[in-house]
């Protein structure tokens, strides 16, 4: 598995993905703007010469935090530990610029019935800091989890 910084060709892989990962998907113009904001934290998995994940951490300045603003796998790569690496180089990254900036944590949402993404998020050191009503629409509630950096 190669881990490397995702380019403009690889996102019609990364919106196959994130559509198959999701009930209410970005949109492929969302994935444009992450690149070109922070292409560093936009990483994608590759296996056998095709996307297999990605990650994507943004810096909200205004916060001081870094969020993942997505995490997703393809569906035929799932528990082959794609997500694991790719969350473990989401962090280093997150941490790597935190040095040189006042970041302070890494912050993610994930919905309450998405027991398998929280455990893996806990094997990495990301805390419960409450749940989100609504966050995913209408009675479809969203947990706010962090990381110390």
């Amino acid at each position: 598995m190669e881990i490397r910084n995702c380019k403009p060709a690889d996102l019609a892989a990364v919106s196959e993905i994130e559509n198959a990962s999701f009930d209410e998907p970005y949109p492929l113009d969302l994935f444009v703007r992450l690149l070109k904001n922070f292409p560093q934290g936009f990483r994608v998995a590759v296996i056998e010469n095709r996307i297999a994940g990605y990650c994507i951490v943004s810096p909200l300045k205004w916060q001081r935090v870094f969020v993942i603003a997505s995490l997703a796998t393809r569906p035929d790569f799932r528990n082959r530990g794609v997500g694991s690496n790719l969350l473990g180089d989401g962090i280093r990254i997150a941490r790597e610029v935190s040095v040189l900036n006042p970041f302070k944590k890494l912050v993610l949402q994930v919905a309450v019935q998405n027991t398998a993404a929280q455990s893996l998020y806990k094997k990495f050191g990301f805390e419960f800091c409450g749940t989100i009503k609504n966050y995913y629409g209408r009675d479809r509630d969203g947990v706010q989890m962090e990381l110390e950096l």
